[in-house]
């Protein structure tokens, strides 16, 4: 399985580049629309990688260096040895006799250890880097969320401050009808009682927008948001969906992740299975005995019997190899199927932003003929209120729908590598 996998990936990462280079192209001119909401790409970069976890995992990335470097040396070093000893001997000829030893050892590594070694260092270096990637990726998702929460709290506040300001023009013509004689005293009671629940809503929608604002910034600090007085429309839902899906693929942290997993797993297991056959050991010895009347040099080799631990080391890394792939299974399946969705989702938030404002256009106008029509001693206040009512929520649904086709958007272009990239002057700036 493992060498169909190495088969397979060429095709696979070339068909991905393609794709993302594809997708590139097709929205390449569309992020400009982008460029009045979000922060510029240098400043973001700057907020990631002074992130705790983006930091940690560059501190992993160097961690996973020194142990290649310690693997391609290796375990075995020189092994020195000094011994004394007094003997003593009962014989004709009584007394005492002074012996020593003194040996040089070591442990030489069997050839292709010393490889296999450095390939599976490579590789934990690699998935190190990919776990530093899936760390940026998902600061970029938080930096996301909590934008996104702040830009709906915000537009919520712009309404209900829109709607106070309608019922206080409301207000205005009740009065005048009622200087003319034309309007009852409860119609001045129910327009105010109407403003009131407007302006409560909109002290609290914006201490809302103001607390998801403050946990922005204190999440993110230093980082500027542009803030304009409106939010722009969304620009349209992305076309080619194939191209999107595969550009998504190609810049998933969590399949790269898991691969890079796999790939450590399989090396893994050469190297036990390598380690099956111990490594010799070869010595040199000298001593003298008898009062340095005996003088002695040698050479030592002993090897280990390989048996069973080593068999069942290697056992294990096999089971640990097999258990990456089916991760790695899993994890290509729901890559993919989240690619989808997502593509679906900003295609759907995008068209149910466009019905949403269709309907506030059409309960707007509505409730302004029916305003016209009172100011003109026609119809009723409770009518007008009513439609006033329905505009607000509308009004209200339509904001958030504009949000979340963003966010939609934004989280589209994040996922397929084109918005707030992790770039090398990042990984410079981050250490």
């Amino acid at each position: 399985m493992g060498a169909a996998v190495k088969r397979l990936a060429p095709r696979r990462v070339l068909s991905l580049a393609l794709a993302a280079t594809l997708a590139a192209s097709v929205w390449g001119t569309a992020a400009a629309a982008d460029d009045p909401l979000l922060p510029a790409d240098r400043e973001v970069a700057a907020v990631l990688s002074q992130s705790p976890a983006w930091r940690a995992a560059s501190q992993s990335i160097a961690a996973e260096q020194e142990a290649r470097r310690q693997a391609l040396v290796g375990p075995h070093e020189w092994v020195g040895s000094m011994g004394a000893a007094q003997r003593r001997i009962r014989d004709a000829s009584p007394g005492n006799t002074i012996e020593w030893e003194a040996g040089l050892e070591r442990t030489l590594r069997r050839p292709g250890k010393r490889d296999a070694a450095d390939r599976l260092g490579g590789s934990r270096v690699d998935l190190a880097q990919a776990m530093r990637s899936l760390a940026w990726r998902e600061q970029a998702r938080a930096l996301l969320d909590r934008y996104g929460s702040w830009l709906r709290e915000r537009e919520a506040a712009r309404v209900w401050a829109e709607q106070t300001a309608l019922l206080q023009e409301q207000a205005e013509a009740v009065a005048k009808r009622q200087r003319l004689g034309d309007a009852a005293r409860v119609e001045q009671v129910q327009v105010e009682a109407a403003m009131a629940q407007a302006q409560a809503q909109a002290v609290v929608a914006e201490g809302r927008a103001r607390a998801a604002r403050e946990a922005l910034e204190r999440q993110f600090p230093s980082l500027a948001f542009p803030q304009p007085a409106l939010l722009p429309d969304p620009p349209a839902s992305p076309t080619g969906d194939a191209d999107w899906i595969g550009a998504q693929l190609a810049q998933a942290p969590e399949l790269e992740s898991a691969r890079r997993e796999l790939q450590v797993a399989e090396e893994q297991l050469r190297v036990e299975q390598l380690e099956r056959r111990p490594d010799p050991t070869v010595g040199l010895r000298v001593g003298q005995a008898r009062d340095a009347n005996e003088h002695f040099v040698g050479v030592v080799f002993s090897i280990p019997f390989g048996g069973e631990y080593r068999a069942a080391a290697a056992r294990a890394a096999g089971a640990r190899a097999a258990a990456a792939a089916l991760r790695r299974d899993e994890a290509e399946r729901r890559a993919a199927t989240d690619a989808g969705l997502r593509l679906r989702e900003t295609q759907l938030a995008y068209g149910g932003w466009q019905r949403a404002r269709l309907a506030q256009d059409k309960l707007e106008q509505a409730a302004q003929g029916l305003a016209r029509g009172y100011q003109l001693g026609e119809g009723s206040l409770a009518d007008v209120l009513a439609a006033r009512r329905l505009a607000n929520e509308q009004r209200l649904g339509a904001a958030g729908a504009a949000v979340d086709a963003w966010l939609a958007r934004w989280r589209l272009m994040l996922e397929a590598g084109r918005l707030w990239v992790e770039s090398a002057a990042a990984a410079q700036a981050g250490g």
